[in-house]
């Protein structure tokens, strides 16, 4: 395998010619939004704030993202409009108009009237929030009687009938209470105005804006002078003098909008981008206008990613011959076969060993990752109290310690390496990252959006403050790096299925991108591209399915992306899902990807009678068990699952019935095993009675390469024959098991089928015994099959009670 090496220099570096240097103008940032979210989000969808301060927005139907000065932009229009029924009873979810409430004048929000463009509020508490909007009042975007600075990039576009908003913030209720400050760009565009109502300051600052150019604006205000000053493309423009100001009285229902004032009405006339309020005077005299203050337009990238082979086995029909050189090959299904006759792939479940945490305590997430560092020890990963992400480390990959961290220490724990509401993903190397950020961690950040996270050693993670997708997460997101197709890609949830009961069917999206940082592909279906793309599914009736969390908090995946793990109706039983795919790359073989789904059996909202009555609280029971199950691939798009056996089961294991099984993501090969970790539950899902005391993590034990075999019958000889193909290398090499009292033999055909003299398969030595890497001699010939390499071959096996698990021509 060719490897390029990538130098990726991630730079975060603000660089502004101003009268401060980066790193007193970082620390003096108050909220800083990018607007670098995708084209097309939608509303609901988080416009995140790259500050140190928590200060996310949302954008509503009034506001959409455009191409930006730097990436994108805000631009208040509207969206485009559909037509959807209204749901009664669905007050929480914004789908049930709700009349004016006695003594007020404003209809509260719902999703028939939410027409901001950005907003983040205290108020509208009958809507789901699980935003987390700070409390606008209590924070320095209240501006006041202290130095502060206001900029962004501006793009006029057009000229309109009334005044257009670039900011507000009111103490609250919107429209009630007119205690607000807002900055308004008048209707001809060529002054602004500022109002402070608890001053009763309005300031009239003149202009000079020239149409459809992006222009660099920034308002100062000095508290000692009190006064305002206005800049356009680092040039004063204007001072008013003076300008006493006072900061808005706190209040509960307090509010931001950005770009249309505390209605929805005055929309700016034109586009927003990197709209940044900072503590201080940042620019006091002419200045060169800064450059991006966003770390995504530092990145400094090249093009070229770790590359693995071509995919042999991309497509319903491989090319002729296979060229194999001295790839391993995994039989995990017939993709390199002619001819299998009457033999079976039949999967092999892991040996359950040692039980490796147990009398687990306290909050502690099902989602396990697995990773080995670079002094071999092996880490387990999971979330513990307020969804924080912490580590247990081994040496043996049987005793596990949580270490004592200098900044872990949190509620009791002292593993803690990440101190933010996560829990959503899995920790992962990174192969294309320096050192100082190999580390990455994958997952949904407070319920908002999906986010990466990095560290040098995994032992403290920080966050890439920018999401990488608009949605948020329902279980654990996989990710994997493909050297073979150079993308990284990742499976997500999906809640918009249903199942045959109309009750919600987890499926699972794929997502690819070559660029891990940046904001990932990202494509909006219309109401009607939705239904095109549902046809032939079972799906929620309500589209688009942004609507369903409310127009405050982040919908989830949709069909923008193909669903990849699903249940199937030809095979599995109804009311059955994929709780989440825990798909790998193969790390020790090519053109194989290998996946353990969990599958979830549901008893709540099932049928028959006879199977929903599991669900019963007299019953004390649960919502249904989970068992990991076993699917294969050669592309990370078309998969096949082998149901059965199990690949971990339920069932007693050391004296604890166990009820669920959540297998580990990722895997560690030691020697002459690989092993893997399972979590598993002595109750059922949502379960009536919980017994916490006894949920364990397991160590499963597994042959190398050994997921799924090629099996042969112990009655008769079968023979099996290869597709034809070229090879590399002086012996072949396999990995089988015929165990005492089975064997097979291997022969080469030439490219007629004819047997090749001296290495036909009668003429090979019998292969007897239980071998990882079986070098194949013939009677007359030995082992060298050099004289064969690069001609086109088939292989044929003949075998009988015998599994046959993998092959490789190697150099000897």
């Amino acid at each position: 395998m060719k490897q390029i090496t990538v130098f990726l220099i991630i730079g975060i570096l603000f660089m502004l010619t101003t009268s401060t240097n980066s790193r007193e103008t970082d620390k003096s940032t108050i909220a800083f939004w990018p607007f670098d979210e995708q084209q097309g989000i939608y509303p609901s969808c988080v416009l995140s704030n790259l500050s140190d301060n928590d200060y996310p927005m949302v954008i509503g139907s009034g506001g959409k993202m455009v191409k930006g000065k730097y990436g994108n932009a805000l631009e208040p229009v509207r969206q485009a409009e559909f037509d959807f029924v209204e749901i009664k009873d669905a007050v929480r979810f914004g789908l049930t108009k709700i009349p004016v409430p006695d003594g007020r004048t404003v209809e509260p929000m719902s999703w028939f009237n939410a027409d901001f463009a950005a907003l983040m509020t205290s108020g509208e508490s009958h809507l789901r929030k699980q935003v987390g909007f700070p409390r606008v009042t209590r924070t320095d975007l209240n501006l006041g009687d202290f130095d502060w600075t206001v900029e962004f990039w501006f793009y006029p576009l057009r000229k309109a009938d009334a005044k257009g908003t670039v900011f507000e913030t009111g103490s609250g209720p919107r429209g009630e209470n007119r205690i607000y400050t807002t900055l308004k760009l008048d209707r001809d565009m060529n002054r602004f105005i500022f109002y402070n109502q608890p001053s009763r300051t309005l300031i009239e600052l003149p202009s000079s804006l020239e149409p459809e150019v992006w222009q660099h604006l920034a308002f100062v205000y000095d508290s000692r002078e009190n006064r305002l000053t206005h800049f356009v493309n680092g040039r004063m423009t204007s001072r008013a003098n003076p300008a006493e100001l006072k900061q808005l009285p706190a209040g509960e229902q307090d509010y931001m909008s950005v770009g249309r004032n505390g209605l929805w009405k005055e929309p700016l006339q034109g586009r927003i981008d990197e709209l940044r309020f900072s503590h201080g005077m940042i620019y006091t005299d002419k200045f060169t206008p800064p450059s991006s203050f966003s770390y995504l337009h530092d990145l400094e990238r090249t093009n070229e990613l770790i590359a693995g082979p071509e995919l042999l086995f991309d497509g319903d029909k491989p090319a002729l011959p296979v060229k194999l050189g001295s790839r391993k090959h995994l039989f995990i299904d017939d993709a390199l076969l002619e001819t299998a006759g009457e033999a079976e792939f039949v999967v092999n479940p892991p040996r359950m060993a040692e039980i490796v945490m147990k009398n687990i305590k306290g909050p502690f997430r099902k989602h396990l990752s697995v990773v080995e560092d670079k002094d071999g020890n092996i880490r387990i990963y999971t979330t513990v109290d307020d969804d924080y992400l912490a580590v247990w480390i081994s040496r043996d990959g049987v005793h596990f310690t949580a270490p004592d961290l200098p900044k872990g220490h949190y509620k009791g724990h002292t593993n803690i390496v990440l101190h933010e509401n996560v829990g959503m993903g899995i920790v992962f190397l990174d192969p294309n990252a320096p050192d100082n950020q190999r580390w990455k961690y994958i997952s949904d950040y407070h319920r908002r959006a999906v986010s990466i996270f990095h560290s040098k050693d995994g032992l403290s993670f920080q966050r890439y403050k920018q999401p990488v997708l608009p949605f948020r997460s329902g279980s654990q997101a996989n990710i994997y790096y493909d050297d073979q197709k150079q993308v990284y890609t990742a499976f997500h949830r999906s809640d918009f299925g249903r199942t045959r009961t109309g009750d919600t069917q987890r499926d699972f999206v794929m997502t690819e991108t070559k660029d891990l940082l940046r904001p990932w592909p990202f494509n909006p279906l219309t109401p009607a591209e939705t239904k095109k793309r549902a046809e032939g599914k079972r799906v929620a009736e309500l589209i688009p399915w942004y609507l369903d969390n409310g127009p405050l908090t982040p919908g989830g995946f949709a069909l923008e992306y193909p669903w990849i793990f699903s249940p199937i109706d030809s095979l599995d039983p109804r009311e059955t899902d994929v709780y989440v795919p825990k798909a790998h790359k193969y790390a020790w073989a090519p053109d194989t990807y290998v996946a353990f789904p969990v599958m979830y059996f549901h008893y709540e909202e099932s049928l028959p009678e006879e199977r929903r009555t599991l669900g019963d609280e007299n019953r004390q029971l649960g919502s249904g068990p989970l068992e990991t199950q076993f699917s294969a691939s050669r592309n990370g798009i078309d998969w096949q699952r082998y149901p059965r056996p199990a690949y971990v089961g339920i069932g007693r294991h050391q004296g604890i019935d166990f009820k669920t099984a959540y297998i580990a993501y990722g895997m560690v090969q030691r020697e002459n095993q690989i092993w893997q970790y399972v979590f598993c539950e002595p109750h059922y899902h949502s379960p009536w009675v919980k017994y916490n005391e006894k949920r364990s993590v397991i160590k499963l034990v597994q042959r190398p390469d050994g997921f799924v075999s090629v099996d042969s019958p112990y009655e008769k000889e079968i023979t099996v024959i290869t597709k034809p193909l070229v090879f590399k290398g002086n012996r072949l090499a396999i990995n089988i098991d015929t165990d005492a009292t089975g064997y097979a033999q291997v022969g080469f055909l030439d490219e007629n089928g004819n047997p090749i003299e001296g290495f036909a398969v009668d003429e090979c030595v019998y292969i007897n015994g239980d071998f990882l890497k079986k070098e194949i001699e013939w009677m007359y010939k030995g082992k060298d099959i050099s004289k064969l390499a690069g001609k086109t071959v088939q292989l044929v096996f003949k075998m009988r009670g015998s599994k046959l698990y993998a092959l490789q021509f190697i150099n000897k």
